[in-house]
């Protein structure tokens, strides 16, 4: 082995899929520990907890590790800051247990449960600490210039509702949907946060790459200009930027409605739109704006000419997803004509047109692009034209009336949908594999699905599943699986005691889009290990809900907040 030339080891090492393999090649010797160091640590994950905030500023020291981070990625998911008393906190235990099976087989004693109540309480206190002195802020200025390769960053700040993986805390999923409960975080949501990063950034000798934005309220945008300028200059480089905007209210005594308006009325100044701008080199730009699900009708969504400046193009752009506008079918097109050399992947969700037609913008896209993915999804509306578009009104559907089209094409990663995947395989190729005939009624989706659709998405699955390194399609998207490795050295204090554990490496799957869990932070660090332990072999991802389980206990019931 000491005659391999380095550069051998360099390769090999690179071809290494995962930590434990890389792992292993460290423990050869000391040449192959150093080699190995380089590509531990390529992704950074970190959380708003001391202990992740102190292993940050550990990584960045580290005089090998530091020299290879490629990726940032900050989920800045918090417990909600109002602390609940004992009792209530007794009482969603109890309440929830009587539905979910799994936590009620924990059993947790009184006194298991007021060690929990106090784990959870100074993580609050902790937490409250925290961002009262802005310790994120101030240690991100430190850490970013000390990253010489570092090419991304990536903020999440919402929680995924159980679809999150929690790794080395698998078997404890009954108490983590428990936690999930009060992970409510702060309003306006991610704007705290993303103004640590980006002004951590603003010190970064650095041109980063790529920018991910998971989610931040509208009313991080409600400020000056000239601030925003600033802010964003330093990406002027990007050639990824994906963002999506929370319109919920920041006060629940405000409706959801209210809150859409306000921001629409602030993306209409032109803010993002300016910001996008900004950022000539872009190759993937996804933009969404969230929490639509209370509003209906082709009114609802931002503007799409207060998010995109009409006629401006970006000479390299290739994947483009624009989820939760409003506008006419010839701005959309506008927009895609101007890119269709280089377009090779579109995504509309949740779309409206609000006096145009789906029957319409849906040839044009066919006629006119060549894609290699299309996906229309999630709610979409329309107006219909003229007299051929009356069969495609949606009479039938409680949400049109009258010439209005609606149609509910549901998202990828809630499963296959017939109508979708067909309008999608309509649309992409510039319709080579689809008959000339538009698939927005179930006659022409039964018509053409088992013969055109069906046979190409069981093979796309198919090959998605082989794929062991794939980040083509609409991963990032449509909710795939990009796996991560978080990666701790014993140098950092970990599980050093050598039996075998795999605590200190943990393979974890992550989602820009979905979210992530607080992993060992909030949960790990709030639930001391007794309280977590569970019977052997009990697989707290199974179908049972604990609906039917029989002896159930009653030692709950003796808990007396």
């Amino acid at each position: 082995m000491d005659n391999v030339p380095p550069e051998i080891l360099y390769l090999v090492c690179s071809r290494l899929d995962h930590t434990d393999d890389i792992l292993n090649f460290r423990l050869v010797n000391r040449l192959f520990a150093d080699i190995g160091a380089a590509y531990m640590l390529p992704y950074v994950t970190f959380y708003m907890h001391r202990e992740d905030l102190a292993r940050l500023e550990a990584i960045s020291l580290h005089p090998i590790f530091s020299k290879h981070v490629q990726e940032l990625v900050y989920f800045a998911i918090t417990l909600d800051p109002i602390k609940v008393s004992w009792r209530q906190f007794v009482q969603n235990y109890k309440g929830m247990a009587r539905w979910n099976g799994a936590l009620r087989k924990l059993n947790l004693t009184p006194t298991q449960l007021m060690a929990a109540y106090a784990k959870y309480s100074d993580a609050v206190d902790e937490q409250d600490e925290l961002v009262r002195r802005e310790e994120d802020a101030d240690l991100l200025k430190r850490v970013l210039p000390r990253f010489p390769r570092l090419e991304a960053l990536t903020l999440t700040t919402t929680t995924t509702g159980g679809f999150f993986n929690y790794g080395d805390y698998r078997s404890r999923r009954a108490l983590a949907d428990y936690i999930d409960t009060y992970l409510h975080g702060a309003h306006p949501e991610g704007k705290r946060p993303l103004n640590a990063l980006l002004g951590a950034n603003a010190h970064s000798p650095r041109a980063l790459t790529t920018l991910r934005v998971n989610s931040v309220h509208w009313r991080f945008f409600k400020r000056s200009e000239r601030e925003l300028t600033r802010m964003f200059q330093p990406f002027a480089n990007l050639t990824l930027f994906e963002i999506s905007i929370s319109v919920g209210s920041a006060d629940e005594r405000i409706h959801e409605g209210d809150s859409l308006r306000k921001c629409q009325r602030v993306l209409a100044k032109g803010a993002l739109r300016n910001i996008l701008k900004s950022m000539p080199q872009l190759e993937s730009l996804s933009v969404d704006i969230l929490g639509l699900e209370y509003t209906t009708g082709p009114d609802r969504g931002a503007s799409l000419s207060d998010i995109i400046q009409p006629n401006f193009h970006w000479p390299k752009l290739t994947e483009l997803l624009l989820s939760g506008f409003k506008g006419d079918r010839a701005e959309i097109m506008d927009i895609l004509l101007l890119h269709k050399d280089g377009l090779q992947k579109l995504c509309l969700r949740d779309i409206a047109l609000p006096s145009t037609s789906w029957s319409k913008l849906l040839p044009d896209i066919r006629k006119h692009l060549c894609l290699e993915e299309a996906c229309i999804c999630g709610d979409i509306y329309g107006e219909s034209e003229d007299e051929a578009d009356a069969q495609y009104s949606s009479w039938d559907d409680p949400l049109a009336t009258g010439s209005e089209q609606y149609w509910d094409l549901s998202m990828p990663l809630l499963g296959p949908h017939d109508m979708r995947e067909s309008i999608n395989m309509y649309c992409r190729q510039g319709g080579q594999n689809y008959p000339d005939e538009l698939p927005l009624s179930e006659l022409v989706v039964d018509k053409y699905y088992h013969e055109y659709v069906q046979p190409f998405f069981e093979n796309y699955d198919s090959d998605a599943d082989h794929e062991d390194d794939d980040d083509s399609g609409f991963g990032t998207w449509e909710g795939g699986n990009d796996e991560w490795e978080d990666v701790s050295d014993e140098e950092f204090g970990v599980n050093d005691d050598g039996d075998g554990s795999d605590s200190d490496t943990r393979s974890e799957l992550f989602d820009p889009f979905l979210g992530h869990a607080l992993l060992q932070v909030i949960l790990g660090n709030m639930m001391p290990e007794d309280i977590l332990e569970a019977p052997t072999g009990m697989d707290f991802y199974g179908g049972n809900d604990g609906v039917d389980i029989p002896n159930e206990s009653n030692e709950h019931n003796d808990i007396d907040p």
